[in-house]
């Protein structure tokens, strides 16, 4: 055994930490260890072996966000274990670390100090600005803002947002099919004014643009003996303009995510997110995914965890009837367990849930869609507590950066579409277009029969029904969301 376990004598004592109550998932979801802790197959089946030995009838598995590190994942573990206790349940905490959060802040920190980034973000605005009107910078449609004026409000906590509500009334001033003329006329503003910005072109010209985080065909060709190669203008040109077109198209159907948020994610879609963090969200869904790939007849250190626990966890709830279980998943925790409602069916391993219970779930609308909504039957109740969109919209992923919250950003900058549905985001299930048809109509109509959801910050409500979290992060943490937890699993 890998870890020393150590069982608690029936739910009276305060519960003893051990690795009865965690699973670690190393890469590619096998059980090759990444860090300091490992799980084992003979781990995995301990835990099974204690609930039979202290005839424990409740397990509630718990997956956090899937955005931290190894430490934080087991710290989440830790200060679980009580809450769920509580509730007189065995807790096991899944932990699959990515560090996203980390590598985001660091990157956007960075990227935020280059005069590169700096002078897009300055030109993408003055145009977008220029189109929209709406009293941005006390300006009317077809007037501009000064370099001063923009950096001036860059430098707000608020950056923009006071403009908001004013750039979405301009944009219902604009055609969609008028987009790719204002692009073209764009394009040629900004040729001009490139041009004649000495700064600009002296900084490309000298190759001591910071280009950590560009895609490559933004960079020319390496001149003799130079160690990279210089950013193309023509390419800078073509950069602003076309992000200009993107930004305005989500203002006028509706999908934007405030002026600056929005500036910023298409600025990295277009030109940085090659090698910036993209490729963090991507590899954490897969192993999402990958931890519950079919094992083979022996078990390695290559079998998947994910499905060695599933079977174990079938199996064990077909032999002892009346077994309770209850899912918990928080932010990209919700991904595992749809990825692990989809492997029971592809593998035919029976689980029902009695709670599924989701905090500020990061997971696509269209995987909740198909895996939570059209599948009642996998789960008894359901209950998804997240923030109002006051507070999704105050939550600042990086203050001064990204001023808008992780949900926001996975959806704006990290998913191949931008704008797409995330399932966590109340402004997505609230019925305000361009949310109000189709599949969002769909979750909204279900999320608001049975007390299904909970908006925090919550008043005077019945237990189970409350949660005060402010940050994507807080709930975890949020006494008022644990208290719930404990009300819905006792």
């Amino acid at each position: 055994m890998s870890q020393s376990h150590v069982s608690f004598d029936g739910y009276a004592a305060m519960p003893i930490f051990s690795g009865l109550n965690y699973v670690n998932v190393g890469p590619r979801g096998h059980f090759t260890p990444s860090g300091a802790i490992r799980t084992t197959p003979d781990d995995i089946d301990a835990i099974f072996s204690h609930l039979a030995t202290h005839q424990i009838n409740k397990l509630v598995i718990h997956f956090h966000g899937g955005l931290v590190r190894e430490s934080a994942g087991l710290e989440v573990a830790r200060k679980l274990t009580p809450v769920y206790t509580r509730a007189e349940s065995h807790p096991v905490t899944f932990i699959w670390e990515t560090g996203l959060l980390e590598t985001l802040s660091r990157n956007l920190t960075r990227l935020h100090e280059t005069r590169l980034f700096t002078n897009l973000l300055t030109y993408v605005v003055r145009h977008v600005a220029k189109r929209l009107g709406g009293g941005i910078g006390a300006k009317g449609p077809g007037e501009v803002m000064s370099d001063e004026e923009i950096l001036a409000e860059l430098l707000r906590d608020d950056a923009f947002d006071r403009f908001d509500a004013g750039a979405r009334g301009g944009a219902r001033g604009i055609r969609v099919e008028d987009l790719p003329l204002i692009q073209d006329e764009i394009e040629a503003e900004v040729a001009l004014e490139m041009e004649a910005d000495a700064t600009l072109v002296d900084l490309l010209d000298s190759g001591m643009a910071e280009t950590e985080y560009l895609k490559p065909d933004v960079m020319g060709a390496p001149s003799t003996g130079a160690a990279k190669g210089i950013v193309s203008t023509a390419r800078l040109v073509k950069a602003v303009a076309v992000v200009s077109f993107q930004v305005l198209r989500r203002f006028v159907r509706g999908t934007d995510h405030g002026l600056y948020p929005t500036v910023v994610e298409e600025i990295l879609r277009e030109l940085y997110l090659a090698d910036f963090g993209a490729w963090v969200w991507g590899g954490m869904k897969q192993v999402a995914q990958d931890m519950w790939l079919p094992n083979g007849a022996a078990i390695t250190q290559d079998s998947h965890v994910g499905t060695y626990f599933l079977e174990k966890l079938s199996a064990y709830q077909q032999a002892h009837p009346g077994f309770i279980v209850d899912l918990v998943g928080h932010s990209a925790g919700a991904i595992a367990i749809c990825e692990m409602f989809k492997a029971g069916v592809r593998s035919q391993l029976p689980l029902t849930a009695r709670w599924l219970i989701f905090l500020a779930p990061a997971c696509r609308t269209d995987l909740f869609l198909e895996e939570v909504v059209m599948r009642p039957e996998r789960f008894a109740h359901f209950r998804m507590f997240t923030m109002k969109d006051a507070l999704e919209t105050q939550d600042r992923l990086v203050p001064g950066i990204y001023t808008r919250s992780l949900l926001y950003f996975i959806a704006g900058a990290l998913e191949d579409e931008p704008g797409v549905g995330i399932a966590g985001l109340h402004r997505q299930s609230s019925g305000q277009a361009p949310y109000d048809e189709g599949m969002y109509r769909q979750v909204r109509t279900w999320l608001d029969q049975g007390h299904r959801r909970v908006l925090s910050s919550t008043g005077q409500v019945p237990p189970g029904l409350i949660s005060h979290a402010a940050r994507h992060g807080d709930f975890d943490d949020d006494e008022a969301t644990r208290d719930s937890l404990v009300a819905l699993i006792s």
